[in-house]
């Protein structure tokens, strides 16, 4: 009995670090689950401060905030980055082999996320980023190292996806954008190259960027770099009751929808153009409408100056002499419009506007027109015929709403001589921009700010309310861990690029 009691204990000998396991802990996850919360860190909602600093709907009270440029850290998705390398990593764990769909994507999130904290901030860690306990305090690359990087990621990533979609291959799994439609992100991945080159317009005779020459390539050759053809290919956010509320919605009626009224910079530019598109995303202000004008007149609708004393701003919104946004659109539901991160009307005034700067030869009107058109569609305005705008009745709660019908015809519209394009000059590059800018509204994060401050339209409004000595401010500071764990390459980076501070409205290099 002795020996054999010797052999089971001897077979139950444990190391110490099987006894260390936690059995209930998961030691890998699928690629799958990790692409799901990468694609949910993408989504940028409307209604809040990006919004108020796109200037299209502002806020009128100061115990919730206030429309000030004082901004403070950039965003950090480095969190975000380590989970796209995981997420590539356990793809090729199970077996994927290399250049597969995972591997493509990362590519893609790289040159997303890395960009987008760099056209916040400027010159950002990127090249030795990532790496964990190997290496806690990175340099920072140059913004111009960080753009090149992202366009070869972008055009690698393009061509394993085309290789992917061609072969049939259907290895991608969790995609809440696009139900795993590999054709559809290749379309993405290089809508995203031309939103960044265009957004380097500055530097398009740069000869190590050789930005005309990618952007000739990509729109020249449609077989290797397939391109959004219309709204059903937009990169956007849905909502579904209950499990991911619209950031306006029923619930938050009673609490906000006073404390917020439309921007005189989105209204103003919509009134200057009549446009139809008003009457959808904005109400009448009710002063205006009992002073005998109608709620379908152009001139009922009043924006405020950003740049206005809240105090102010409040008591002129509560006397009914500022629109607020469209309630019946915006707050009758829980789920509410798409949230577009990446969309098809914005490629379209990318295009248009590089035809208009020489880049590339083609009609910019085609593509002005049908950006247009697509944005018509989105709010389900007619090309001709009329629609019904829906505005709450004065006083009421929600599902009380007074009704008026628009009508509406696209040429008409189209050949106001503010609207029809003017061709390839400066004032023609405005209106394309113009149109963009309405386009992204409630869109995209900031990606109408960043427009304004490269091309400074259309003109955003400052003073007292914009705070930051009536300026807009050009950049948005390190985060804090940085200047306390990475301080020595933090204060290299800012001697080399903001005369050794972190200023807000420091010049970054892709804006001079």
């Amino acid at each position: 009995m002795i020996p054999a009691l010797l052999l089971l204990v001897a077979g139950c000998k444990k190391s110490f670090s099987d006894l260390s396991k936690n059995e209930n802990k998961p030691t890998s996850v699928q690629a799958s689950l990790l692409l799901n919360g990468v694609l949910n860190d993408m989504y940028e909602a409307p209604y809040g401060d990006y919004e108020k600093w796109d200037q299209y709907y502002i806020i009128n009270y100061d115990y919730y905030g206030n429309n000030r440029y004082d901004f403070g850290a950039g965003s950090d998705y480095y969190g975000t980055l380590r989970n796209v390398v995981k997420m590539d990593e356990e793809a090729t764990n199970v077996g994927l082999p290399a250049g597969n769909v995972y591997n493509a994507l990362a590519k893609f999130f790289k040159a997303y996320y890395f960009t987008k904290m760099s056209l916040q901030m400027g010159d950002i860690p990127m090249s030795q980023a990532l790496q964990g306990a190997a290496n806690l305090t990175p340099t920072y690359d140059s913004q111009k190292d960080v753009f090149k990087q992202a366009f070869a990621w972008l055009d690698s990533a393009n061509t394993e996806l085309g290789a992917l979609v061609a072969a049939g291959d259907n290895n991608l799994k969790g995609d809440i954008y696009f139900a795993n439609n590999e054709a559809k992100w290749q379309k993405t991945v290089n809508a995203l190259r031309l939103r960044l080159l265009i957004n380097l317009s500055k530097k398009a005779d740069d000869p190590e960027l050789n930005i005309k020459q990618q952007f000739a390539d990509i729109i020249s050759n449609p077989d290797k770099y397939p391109l959004m053809a219309s709204m059903d290919d937009n990169l956007q956010y849905n909502y579904i009751y209950p499990t991911n509320n619209y950031p306006n919605n029923p619930g938050n009626f009673g609490v906000d929808a006073l404390r917020y009224n439309a921007s005189a910079t989105y209204v103003g530019l919509l009134t200057k153009l009549q446009d139809p598109r008003l009457f959808v995303t904005m109400e009448p202000a009710t002063a205006m409408v009992a002073s005998g004008k109608s709620p379908i007149s152009f001139e009922s609708f009043v924006g405020a100056n950003p740049g206005e004393d809240l105090g102010t701003m409040y008591t002129k919104t509560n006397a009914g002499q500022y629109s607020l946004i469209n309630r019946h659109r915006y707050y009758d539901t829980y789920t509410g419009e798409p949230s577009v991160q990446i969309g098809y009307p914005e490629q379209c005034f990318n295009i248009a506007e590089a035809i208009n700067r020489g880049w590339i030869t083609g009609d910019a009107e085609t593509y002005y027109k049908a950006g247009i058109l697509a944005t018509w569609s989105f709010y389900s305005i007619p090309i001709t015929g009329s629609f019904t705008a829906y505005f709450l009745h004065p006083g009421a709660s929600l599902g009380t709403y007074d009704t008026y019908t628009v009508d509406v015809d696209f040429l008409n519209y189209y050949n106001q001589s503010t609207v029809k394009y003017v061709g390839n000059s400066a004032d023609g590059l405005t209106e394309i921009l113009q149109q963009k800018y309405i386009a992204l509204f409630r869109h995209s994060g900031l990606e109408a700010y960043f427009q304004f401050r490269r091309t400074g339209v259309p003109q955003f409004t400052t003073g007292p309310g914009t705070g930051n000595s009536e300026r807009i401010a050009l950049r948005f500071q390190y985060p804090s861990i940085e200047r306390a764990a990475n301080t020595s390459n933090y204060n290299t980076a800012l001697q080399g690029q903001y005369g050794g501070n972190d200023d807000i409205n420091g010049v970054m290099w892709l804006l001079k």
